[in-house]
């Protein structure tokens, strides 16, 4: 699977729940709620993430690039500890 593959998976994902969900459960009323009770948190989040699409922070200083960088290394360290 390629990235645009993967965006529209998750964009088949997002219209299939919304379309299913029960009343004020939309994804987005659920962001309302986060917003409600952590506030800088959430908002905070939505900030890196638009941030890391966007490309317009380094990957050097998103958090996001680093995380995702750390998780497939350590997981291709594992995976070859396992055949040796």
């Amino acid at each position: 699977m390629n990235a645009k593959q993967a965006w529209g998976v998750i964009a088949a994902g997002v219209l299939a729940y919304e379309l299913a969900c029960n009343e004020g459960e939309l994804l987005s009323e659920g962001v309302d709620d986060w917003v409600a009770t952590k506030r800088f948190l959430t908002r905070a989040v939505i900030a890196a993430l638009a941030l890391h699409l966007g490309k317009r922070s380094s990957t050097r200083f998103d958090p996001l690039s680093m995380g995702f960088h750390g998780i497939r290394k350590g997981s291709r360290y594992l995976t070859a500890l396992k055949h040796c």
